[in-house]
C-alpha cells in the first residue's frame, strides 16, 4: 500500500484504503502507452547516442594512446563533477515544480524558475572555476597535465548550463528534444572538430582534443537554448517572472548533495586512479567503465522517459497509477539489461581491444562493474522517486553515506589493486546506495519495486504493445 507523510505539505491528500491494482491489460492502462511510447523513441535517441559516444570514445583512445587519452577523461571526470555541483540540484528542482507550474497554469512561476535557475547555475560555475584554477596552480598535481585539467575546469559553466537546459524541456515532458542534441549532435560535433584539429596537427594531444570539446558544447548550447525558448508554453513565454528563490534552494540544497555524491560515486574511481596511477592506467580502467555503461542504457532510457509521468501521477494525487508505473519501470529496464550484461561479460576483452593495444587489460574492471550496473537497474528509479516525494533529505544522507564508502574502499583499495580495486569499490557503493534507498520507499511509501521484475502481467502488457502486430489500442 501507498503512504504517504502527512508532513509534507506540497504533496496530494493522503489515499484512504488500500490501493487498488492497475488492470494492466495493454488497452486498459493508461499509464503503460505513454511510458512504452515515449520510451521508444527516448531509446531510439540513447541507443544512437551511446554508440556515437562510445565510437568517439574508441577513436580518441586510438588516435592518442593510453597516456595522453587519462589525462583528457581525468580532465573531463573532475569537470563533470564540477558540472554537477554548479547545478545546485536544481535540475532536480525543475522535475519536482514544474509539472505542478504547467498543471496550475502558474506561467509566472514557471518563467520565474527557469530563469533564477540559468542564472544561478553559470554563477555557481563561474565561481567554482576560478577558484579551481586557483588551487590548481597552487598544487600542480604530478603526472597530469595542469593545460588540460585548467581547460577541463573551464568547461564547468557551459556544461551545468548544458545539464540545466535539457532539464527544462525534460521537466515540460519534451523528453525527445530534451535529449537530442546533448546526446547526438554534440558527440558528432566534437569528433568532427577533432578531425579537424587532428588534420592540421601530426598528433591529436589532449589539449587538442579539450578545444575540440569547447567549440563541441558551445554549437550544442546554443541549441538547447533555443529548443528551451520553443517547448516553453506561450502563456509562460510573455508572463512576468515570479521569484521564489528560498523555497527552490531550500529543496534544492538538499538535491544538491543527492547529485553530488551521485557524480562523486560515478567519478571517484577514476580521479583516485589518476591521484595513485599512472594517466595509462586511467585511460584504460576509463574505457572500461565507458563499455560497463552500455548496460545501463536501457535504464537510463525508460527512467528519462518514466520521471515526468511520475512527477505528473504524483502531483495528481494519483497514487494507484504512480506505484504501478514505477514497478513498470523496473520490468522493462531489468531484462534487457541483464541481456547486454551477458554480451559485455563473454566479449568484453575484444570490445575493449577496438580501444587500442593494452586496453583489453581493463576486463577484469568491467566485469566487476557491469554487476553494479545490474543492480542498480534492478532496483529501479529509487533516486527519483525520493525526490519526486519530497523524501530528497533522507535519499541526501543515504547518498552522502555511500559516497564516503565508496571513497574510503577507493583509498584501501585502489593503491594496491589499481583498476579492480576502483571497481570493485564502485560497484559496492552503488549496491549499497540503491538497496538501501529501495527500503526507504517500501518503508515509506509501501512500493515494492522488485515486484516489477516478476511481474508478468506487466511484461505481457509491454511485450503486447511493442509487438507491431498488435491489436492493442492505447487508451485514451
Amino acid at each position: 500500500m501507498l503512504r504517504k507523510e502527512s508532513s509534507d505539505s506540497a504533496q496530494p491528500p493522503q489515499l484512504a484504503g488500500a490501493v487498488r491494482e492497475l488492470p494492466l491489460e495493454p488497452e486498459a492502462s493508461g499509464v503503460m502507452t505513454p511510458l512504452l511510447t515515449g520510451s521508444a523513441a527516448v531509446a531510439m535517441i540513447w541507443a544512437a547516442g551511446a554508440g556515437l559516444q562510445y565510437a568517439s570514445q574508441v577513436l580518441f583512445a586510438r588516435w592518442m594512446g593510453a597516456p595522453e587519452y587519462g589525462n583528457y577523461v581525468y580532465a573531463i571526470a573532475l569537470g563533470q563533477i564540477l558540472a554537477v555541483v554548479s547545478g545546485l540540484g536544481l535540475p532536480f528542482v525543475l522535475m519536482r515544480f514544474v509539472p505542478g507550474y504547467v498543471a496550475t497554469g502558474d506561467w509566472t512561476g514557471l518563467r520565474g524558475i527557469v530563469r533564477r535557475s540559468r542564472q544561478l547555475t553559470v554563477a555557481a560555475g563561474t565561481a567554482l572555476a576560478v577558484l579551481l584554477t586557483v588551487v590548481l596552480l597552487l598544487v600542480r598535481p604530478s603526472g597530469l597535465d595542469i593545460v588540460v585539467l585548467l581547460l577541463g575546469t573551464w568547461l564547468v559553466p557551459a556544461a551545468a548550463l548544458s545539464n540545466l537546459e535539457s532539464e527544462i524541456s525534460h521537466s515540460l515532458n519534451r523528453v525527445t528534444l530534451a535529449y537530442l542534441f546533448p546526446v547526438l549532435a554534440d558527440p558528432l560535433l566534437c569528433v568532427g572538430s577533432a578531425l579537424a584539429l587532428k588534420g592540421m596537427h601530426p598528433h591529436l594531444s589532449a589539449t587538442l582534443l579539450m578545444i575540440a570539446r569547447y567549440l563541441a558544447l558551445f554549437v550544442t548550447l546554443v541549441l538547447q537554448f533555443a529548443v528551451s525558448q520553443i517547448v516553453l508554453p506561450p502563456p509562460a513565454r510573455g508572463s512576468k517572472p515570479r521569484f521564489e528563490t528560498v523555497l527552490w534552494l531550500r529543496v534544492s540544497l538538499p538535491l544538491l548533495l543527492v547529485t553530488g555524491c551521485s557524480v562523486v560515486l560515478s567519478r571517484a574511481d577514476l580521479l583516485t586512479l589518476g591521484l595513485f596511477r599512472p594517466p595509462a592506467e586511467a585511460g584504460r580502467y576509463s574505457a572500461a567503465a565507458k563499455t560497463a555503461g552500455l548496460g545501463s542504457l536501457v535504464q537510463g532510457a525508460v527512467n528519462a522517459r518514466g520521471g515526468p509521468i511520475l512527477s505528473e501521477a504524483w502531483s495528481r494525487g494519483d497514487l494507484t497509477g504512480f506505484d504501478s508505473l514505477a514497478r513498470t519501470i523496473v520490468a522493462l529496464a531489468v531484462w534487457p539489461s541483464v541481456v547486454v550484461a551477458l554480451v559485455l561479460w563473454t566479449g568484453g576483452s575484444r570490445i575493449l581491444a577496438m580501444f587500442g593495444p593494452g586496453f583489453s587489460a581493463g576486463y577484469g574492471a568491467l566485469a566487476i562493474l557491469v554487476v553494479g550496473n545490474l543492480a542498480s537497474s534492478a532496483a529501479g528509479p529509487v533516486a527519483t522517486l525520493a525526490i519526486i516525494t519530497g523524501r530528497q533529505d533522507t535519499a541526501a544522507r543515504i547518498f552522502a553515506w555511500a559516497t564516503l564508502a565508496d571513497l574510503m574502499l577507493c583509498v584501501l583499495l585502489v593503491p594496491r589493486f589499481g583498476s579492480v580495486g576502483a571497481a570493485v569499490a564502485t560497484a559496492a557503493s552503488m549496491c549499497l546506495w540503491n538497496a538501501w534507498l529501495n527500503r526507504v520507499m517500501h518503508r515509506d511509501l509501501g512500493i515494492r519495486l522488485s515486484a516489477g521484475l516478476t511481474d508478468w502481467r506487466i511484461l505481457k502488457a509491454a511485450i503486447l504493445f511493442l509487438r507491431p502486430t498488435s491489436s492493442c489500442k492505447p487508451a485514451a
